[in-house]
């Protein structure tokens, strides 16, 4: 028996592959190789279940954790199960240590006011501030790093096609300039990016408006930590 399956016993609650894209919650009902399971969705009982189509589901009170490195059991099916809960709740960033998860909501969110960048721009200055997983927060930690290290930082971001990407780098542009403005290059960088969408996007079957490049920006800033010019490199995908 694999050591994640190892403790369990009678009862315990499971995650149950019923095919490659779809998990199922279930509870052991006789502890055996192969298993049976009862699943809780309806209740129906499976005989001699595999298990490698077995993994160990979190406590509930694990339930919706902004961390996912704080979960007892850091697999697949609850990764996924974490991020649908925080999703319900309209909560679209988790964190996986230093990674920030962002999951499109497809809907506009009270996430990026005047208020909450000034709740991030005054706790992001201080290491020990506990922050919500936010982009306000990655971009913030690396503005911090740049001044308390004296060092360049980086932020990269990643994703499918309409996962967000254009408008998270926008996110952390605008946070930028709210944490290092002031002589006024900050707005100019910012305006850049509709000009860089208007010749470099197309329609895809997941996005309308999907970028066809990879984007290098670097933001410089001077001896008083202000945005003082910027360069936008781009790489054409496809």
């Amino acid at each position: 028996m694999p050591p994640s399956l190892s403790s369990l016993d009678k009862n315990s609650k499971v995650w149950y592959r019923k095919d490659s894209k779809t998990w199922l919650l279930a509870e052991i009902s006789h502890v055996s190789d192969p298993l049976s399971l009862q699943l809780l969705d309806d209740g129906k009982t499976l005989e001699s279940v595999p298990l490698q189509q077995i993994e160990p589901a979190n406590p509930a009170v694990q339930d919706a954790i902004s961390d996912l490195t704080q979960l007892s059991y850091l697999n697949e099916p609850g990764i996924l199960h974490n991020l649908v809960q925080r999703y319900q709740q309209d909560v679209i960033y988790t964190k996986a240590g230093p990674v920030l998860i962002a999951v499109n909501p497809c809907k506009g969110l009270a996430l990026y006011t005047a208020d909450v960048a000034e709740q991030y721009k005054a706790g992001c200055l201080s290491s020990a501030a506990e922050l919500r997983p936010h982009i306000f927060a990655v971009t913030g930690t690396a503005f911090r790093d740049m001044i308390r290290l004296e060092r360049s930082q980086s932020i990269v971001i990643n994703g499918e096609s309409g996962a967000g990407k254009t408008e998270t780098a926008k996110k952390a542009m605008q946070f930028l300039a709210a944490l290092a403005g002031g002589t006024g290059l900050d707005q100019q960088v910012l305006e850049t990016n509709p000009i860089l969408e208007a010749f470099g996007n197309a329609k895809t079957q997941r996005n309308p408006n999907s970028s066809r490049f990879g984007k290098l920006i670097e933001i410089h800033f001077n001896n008083q930590n202000q945005i003082c010019g910027a360069r936008i490199k781009t790489y054409l995908l496809e």
